[in-house]
């Protein structure tokens, strides 16, 4: 990974130096392909040190990838028809409509007067 940042960095200087190389080109009125090559080159060298750069990210993204996850465990999926996830959902609601007439009438049993 270092080795690629390292050449990317020394492509970037040269670019930097081939930039200024061009300033004087168009100060001085220089021949017109020659400010388009050397503005092509600088494309070029631009590209090619992004890439290094985007390689680099590839490299520390895959080697030093931390997540939390546990490549042993064993996923559960839902399989259950939506019938039978609807038949569920009733099944529970009459478990809660119950468990709440019991609750209510507990409270009501214990607040009669004695």
């Amino acid at each position: 990974m270092q080795p690629l940042l390292d050449k990317a960095a020394d492509i970037k200087e040269a670019v930097i130096d081939r930039k200024e190389d061009l300033k004087r080109l168009k100060k001085g009125k220089a021949d017109e392909k020659k400010i388009e090559a050397l503005e092509a080159d600088i494309r070029e060298q631009e590209k090619a040190a992004r890439d290094l750069e985007a390689e680099s990210a590839a490299i520390d993204a895959a080697v030093f990838d931390l997540k939390a996850v546990n490549p042993n465990a064993v996923t559960v999926a839902d399989e259950r028809t939506p019938g039978e996830i609807i038949e569920s959902i009733a099944a529970q609601g009459r478990i809660v409509t119950d468990a709440l007439a019991r609750l209510n009438t507990l409270m009501t049993v214990s607040q009669m007067p004695e």
